[in-house]
């Protein structure tokens, strides 16, 4: 896995750069500058993510996840075992009165 992220405080990649390493999960992070759309590698990153923003979160088999939420709970789903988000179901969804 590749994660896309601004390195800066209070950027909102923080988070999944954050959950991502608590997964322990095997990974590179690459910096981008978002205004310049260019990786710190040097690669156009409009070519990974068309949004141009960041995370981004490039899986071993290709497809690119964009939002924080669903990298989160993709992250946390490929590692039950880190206990960052509860079994699926009613249990994920804390105050759910169903």
């Amino acid at each position: 896995m590749k994660l896309f992220y601004k390195k800066k405080a209070g950027a909102c990649s923080l988070a999944t750069y954050i959950v991502l390493h608590e997964t322990g999960l095997p990974h590179t992070s690459v910096a981008v500058d978002l205004k310049t759309k260019r990786t710190a590698e040097g690669d156009d990153f409009l070519a990974i993510n068309s949004k141009g923003y960041v995370p981004a979160l490039q899986l071993d088999n290709g497809p690119v996840l964009t939002e924080s939420a669903v990298i989160a709970q993709n992250l946390a789903d490929l590692k039950p075992e880190s206990n960052l988000l509860a079994a699926s179901g009613e249990a994920r969804y804390a105050g759910w009165s169903g």
